[in-house]
């Protein structure tokens, strides 16, 4: 990165405080952790409900930085270029849209309700079998961790892939404004952030804020089997949509998983793919047909589309599998949770070879809100009709999942636990070696620590 700080001040709609401090400064890094300053940087202190970057301006030019900005009409450092703006927020948000218009590559943008994240990763692991592909990595996919995204884009750079999350109306609409990519993706519409956009048409209509930006002539790509998507009708866009349905323009057959892998054909209007991906479930395969969607589109031949897809490797803690040496396989699942996820995880569990005995431990779905009760006991009922054989409730909200699976069988052996450390006190009576168990929940509730103490118990034989 290099931005002069002119370019800088132009693009925020700032004002310099200490004109004299403007030099030739030449910005090469954007920070917004005090703690990860590096020479010739720009300090943008953001304002929270917890915390307060303004702060900790007055030691960021010890550390390296040349400028930084600020919400308040003073200078706290005269050694550091301050530049005022009314909000370093948005302010962040502009700065990486002009550094986005400095490139001419194409962005692809995915959103929804679940699966983005690996949508996002098979995407990019398509795309590098042709080009050198920018991604977002973790968790950076909101109004902060977007824009970070964005300033690590170079000159060797040929696409990116950028994945856009939000909690309430308005965020994916400043994320797409500050992208602006050519291509779209939307994975489907289910309950998560229900609680904030107050029924599934909310969350329908905040999804479809990342259109706000789209290029005129950009792609539009949608899962034609989800209920609410399928009501997206007349965009002023090339819209593709895949599904498991010849309804849709790509669409797929023959899934099969083993103990590693899927594998399925898909059929598109120009080519037929026998794919093998390193993945379980039928999700993947969906997510699987939004990268051949959009390589398709980009020009990537047959053998670069099968063999990026080859490439794919999980992220950790979504559907990672592993066998302990106490010869448990576990399902780690814990990064996130919400009712579409859970049937998911659950059917990847139902259809795992080689257990002798299949076990699903579940817990709280956060920011369920009013609905938090009736889609705890829906996935409570799917556990029953996944045929799984024991379920293991962790959870103040998990009592409702609890109270869905005794409600609908009597054969399904159901434990209720209140905390996870309930659980743990009796984790060694619990599970046995040979049992496969599927670990998931929102991320607040770090299953993680269950994995973990799974992987060193002296299980029962």
């Amino acid at each position: 990165m290099e931005l002069e700080l002119q370019a800088v001040i132009q693009a925020v709609g700032g004002r310099c405080l200490n004109p004299d401090r403007l030099g030739g400064h030449i910005i090469r890094h954007i920070n917004t952790d005090s703690r990860q300053i590096d020479k010739f940087s720009l300090f943008v202190p953001l304002k929270g409900d917890r915390f307060d970057g303004h702060k900790f301006i007055s030691q960021v030019f010890d550390q390296g930085a040349a400028a930084t900005l600020t919400e308040e009409c003073i200078v706290q450092d005269d050694r550091l270029c301050t530049i005022w703006v009314k909000d370093t927020k948005e302010a962040l948000l502009k700065l990486a849209a002009y550094y986005r218009s400095l490139f001419e590559i194409p962005v692809i943008a995915v959103t929804g309700s679940v699966g983005k994240t690996s949508t996002k990763e098979i995407i990019a692991a398509v795309l590098s079998a042709k080009f050198n592909v920018h991604k977002t990595e973790g968790n950076y996919n909101n109004e902060i961790g977007l824009p970070l995204t964005l300033f690590k884009l170079n000159k060797t750079h040929q696409v990116a892939v950028l994945e856009m999350g939000m909690n309430h109306f308005g965020e994916i609409h400043n994320l797409s404004m500050t992208a602006h990519p050519q291509i779209a993706v939307i994975t489907n519409i289910g309950t998560s952030h229900i609680e904030n956009l107050g029924s599934r048409e909310g969350i329908l209509k905040a999804k479809l804020e990342i259109l706000d930006g789209l290029d005129d002539k950009g792609l539009l790509v949608i899962n034609g089997d989800n209920d609410m998507l399928k009501t997206v009708k007349g965009m002023p866009y090339k819209t593709i949509y895949y599904g498991m349905s010849h309804h849709s323009a790509y669409y797929a057959e023959n899934i099969k998983s083993d103990k590693e892998s899927t594998v399925a054909d898909i059929f598109t209007p120009n080519e037929k793919y026998s794919i093998k991906i390193n993945a379980l479930g039928e999700h993947m395969v969906y997510n699987s047909l939004a990268a051949v969607a959009i390589a398709e589109h980009l020009g990537l031949t047959k053998d670069e589309i099968v063999n990026g897809l080859a490439s794919y490797v999980p992220s950790k803690m979504r559907m990672h599998i592993q066998t302990f040496s106490n010869r448990v396989t576990v399902m780690d699942d814990t990064y996130n949770a919400s009712p579409d996820s859970m049937h998911a995880a659950l059917k990847v569990l139902k259809n795992y070879p080689g257990a002798k005995r299949i076990i699903a431990v579940l817990g709280d779905m956060l920011e369920m809100g009013d609905y938090a009760v009736s889609l705890h006991q829906e996935v409570g009922r799917y556990a029953c009709e996944a045929e799984i054989d024991i379920l293991y409730a962790v959870g103040t909200l998990a009592r409702h999942i609890y109270e869905g699976a005794v409600d609908t069988s009597s054969v399904l052996k159901v434990m209720y636990f209140h905390t996870k450390e309930e659980f743990l006190k009796n984790v060694d009576s619990l599970i046995r070696s040979e049992d496969t168990v599927l670990f998931k929940a929102s991320r607040g509730m770090h299953f993680e620590e269950l994995v973990e103490a799974v992987g060193k118990v002296k299980c029962d034989e």
